[in-house]
């Protein structure tokens, strides 16, 4: 829909400028690429953005399962480092994937979980109000998105899969009873009802319960070549694991694992070699093989001890395990690895992981047969100011060769989060616990990486040195209110509060801990900028702006901030509320969006960038100078809207992204001028998803004049690059 002209909106102008009407812009001449995924989506595919767990079938296929996916591949087949299919019926309608999957030679087994969306959703596909059905969905091989129903089943009458669902557990909605392990034979069905203490056993065929036994938060399932079973017992409880059972329950001698395993899943080879995931602080595979009297003994573990945090730490490699969800092995001898940089979710957990890596090697040898990435969500890019080529996501590094064709640029170069040796980084403990949103920093020599939450609510500052590689460290927090929860145990209870790491080791102790002893307010819902020389910047809702300029470094290394040197600046013509700030060191330049008398700020548009755009000139000397305000675009009554959610400024351009509708728009940074627009190319689909986040776009330009521009795209797991040169 076109969007509503504005000639009849009364905006107060600085200057004489206004930009004209949105709709009178044109497309720019620009290349549509990204970064983060195996696949562009250009070719209708994307790499998931979580993997919880695998199954492998005798072809090598490769079927997935997790909660959430962005854009429904919550189920999913792969086969080498090709996509093949997307199973479907997961997501929305109450429905969601789950955390555990198995195939037999005709049926996928996946868990899930059907709700009914705060008590929207009623009748016989549904459960009783306030409550959440958790159990399993059986598919055919032959096509993934049809299921295949059973007397007893339920569920998605109006879809494919109508009555292909089994419910083992009917809970309060809240409560987290997923399903944590499948296997299958041709015969029977095997299910790890982790919530309700039993393995319960199906016939795969009739899908009608056998029997069941007895086994303590029961996790992953493995079947022995001798008809036995391997089962992870202890499921979030901090005391796992490895059970041994025959089929019908007894219980045999379980595994011995060396101290701090931490066993996520289990698989038998065809000769018989039993392997565990270890997403420990060894990151491996352990290989057990079966001695005399059938006693198993240690091998060989496969992967570089310590994985991804083996020297160089962070530098992913082949068998540099990061977060290992799932292992399986193929009849041809091939092994495969599912990983997402944090290991299966923790019970109640909602996290989707730090980015999928799902690959394959050949089980002898260990040579990579392929790789696939789902690098990135909610989450976006910051290119490093020394150089174009190298990126920065929250907790990724990228490189780029700009000479490569489109989709192939990049290259993952680092993971910066260490949740071993920084487990109280605060990315953790904050929404979503990823870490997202950065921007690159150099000064004093040295390189800082600054985070934002998906909210803006907290500002983290890390530091980098030799002894730990890519790994950033946590240095310091700057909060605009306490967050929500016990973590950590010293924040003050209401207000503003900042932690610097002033003993270096990368944990918020309580007497780093210090709140704003001027206001002792909560600014809320403002939002943080860093310009190149260190100075934290805060455009606050109603107040104006605030500085706080970098007092040097500390001993540690770390940046000095303080609420008493900080300084305000008046809310300026024409704003009534601020939402987002981009100042310019170099030449004292401050450009501010947000809402104004004419236009005012709802809350149902709580997340954007607002309709009105400004620059100001000698930003700093006390008395700056209006130069030009920007009607941006805004129409709250097309369908979709038309809001703003981000600003980017690099060379002589703004780069303005809209959050619903696919666009890019671009002005004139030194007059204001509408230039022309940009959204997504053939090359990713001629699509994106919203911008879920307030920084969601970044801009550089190269030295030869060359514009590149990031913009976050949740719905594939990726970046987003525009490629413009004017």
């Amino acid at each position: 829909m076109k969007p509503f002209s504005r000639l009849g909106v009364a905006v107060v102008l600085i200057h004489s400028l206004i930009s004209p009407n949105v709709s009178a812009q044109s497309q720019l001449n620009y290349t549509t690429s990204w970064i983060g995924n195996s696949f562009g989506f250009g070719d209708g595919k994307w790499m998931q953005q979580d993997i919880q767990a695998i199954s492998v079938g005798a072809n090598g296929t490769v079927y997935t399962n997790s909660p959430w996916d962005e854009s429904g591949s919550e189920i999913a087949a792969y086969r080498a480092g090709d996509k093949l299919a997307v199973a479907g019926s997961t997501h929305g309608w109450g429905a969601a994937g789950g955390d555990a999957v198995a195939v037999n030679q005709t049926y996928l087994y996946a868990a899930m979980s059907i709700g009914n969306e705060s008590n929207a959703l009623v009748g016989a596909d549904y459960p009783p109000a306030n409550h959440t059905w958790y159990g399993i969905t059986r598919r055919t091989l032959a096509n993934l998105a049809t299921g295949a129903p059973f007397s007893g089943g339920i569920g998605n009458s109006a879809n494919a899969t109508k009555n292909s669902f089994v419910a083992l557990e009917t809970v309060t909605t809240g409560t987290d009873a997923s399903i944590r392990g499948l296997a299958a034979t041709d015969s029977e069905l095997y299910v790890a009802d982790t919530y309700g203490n039993r393995v319960a056993v199906y016939d795969a065929q009739s899908m009608q319960p056998l029997r069941s036994w007895s086994v303590a938060s029961p996790a992953r399932i493995a079947i022995d070549t001798d008809s036995t079973l391997w089962i992870i017992s202890g499921f979030g409880t901090g005391n796992l694991s490895i059970k041994h059972y025959r089929a019908d329950g007894t219980a045999l001698v379980g595994l011995a694992l060396p101290a701090g395993t931490v066993p996520t899943d289990v698989t038998v080879t065809r000769s018989g070699q039993l392997l565990v995931a270890d997403n420990g602080v060894a990151q491996q595979i352990l290989v057990f093989n079966k001695g005399a009297g059938g006693q198993m003994q240690a091998g060989a573990s496969i992967g570089t001890r310590n994985g991804i945090f083996h020297p160089v730490r962070g530098v992913p490699g082949d068998t540099r395990f990061n977060g290992i969800t799932g292992i399986g092995v193929d009849a041809a001898g091939n092994l495969y690895v599912a990983q997402n940089g944090e290991g299966p979710r923790a019970p109640g957990s909602a996290s989707v992981g730090q980015g999928a890596v799902l690959e394959s090697y050949v089980y002898g040898t260990r040579v990579l047969n392929w790789r696939l990435y789902g690098l990135t969500f909610v989450d976006s890019g910051a290119f490093d100011p020394a150089t174009p080529a190298s990126i920065y996501t929250g907790s990724k590094r990228f490189t780029l060769d700009y000479r490569q064709p489109v989709g192939h640029e990049w290259s993952y170069a680092a993971f910066t989060l260490d949740r071993f040796d920084y487990p109280d980084d605060p990315a953790f403990h904050e929404p979503r616990g990823v870490r997202g949103e950065p921007m690159v920093r150099r000064f004093d020599g040295k390189r800082f990486l600054y985070t934002l939450d998906p909210g803006a609510h907290y500002l983290n500052v890390y530091r980098f040195d030799t002894a730990h590689g890519e790994i950033a460290i946590p240095s310091g927090m700057l909060a605009q209110n306490p967050l929500p929860g016990t973590w950590p145990a010293a924040q003050p209870t209401y207000g503003e509060w900042l932690w610097r790491d002033s003993n270096g080791n990368g944990a918020v102790d309580a007497s780093e801990i210090s709140g704003n002893p001027s206001t002792g307010s909560t600014v809320g819902d403002g939002f943080w900028w860093v310009d190149d020389p260190g100075n934290v910047w805060l455009a606050t809702p109603l107040s104006g702006v605030r500085e706080m300029p970098l007092q040097g470094l500390d001993s540690a290394g770390n940046p000095i901030y303080t609420y008493a040197s900080a300084k305000m600046f008046a809310m300026p013509a024409p704003f009534t509320r601020l939402a987002r700030l981009v100042y310019v060191a170099a030449t004292d330049t401050m450009y501010l969006s947000g809402f104004t008398s004419a236009i005012p700020w709802d809350s149902t548009h709580w997340k954007e960038a607002g309709p009105v755009l400004a620059r100001y000139d000698n930003w700093s000397s006390g008395n700056p100078t209006p130069t030009y305000t920007i009607a941006l675009p805004w129409n709250t009554q097309s369908d979709p809207q038309t809001t703003t959610v981000g600003v980017a400024v690099a060379g002589n351009y703004i780069f303005v992204a809209e959050l619903y509708t696919d666009r890019v728009d671009v002005y004139d940074a030194r007059n204001g001028t509408a230039v022309g627009y940009m959204t997504p190319g053939a090359s990713v689909g001629g699509t994106s998803g919203w911008v879920d986040v307030y920084l969601g776009i970044s801009a550089v330009r190269r030295d030869n004049g060359e514009y590149v521009v990031l913009v976050e795209d949740d719905a594939r797991a990726k970046l987003l690059m525009y490629r413009w040169t004017p």
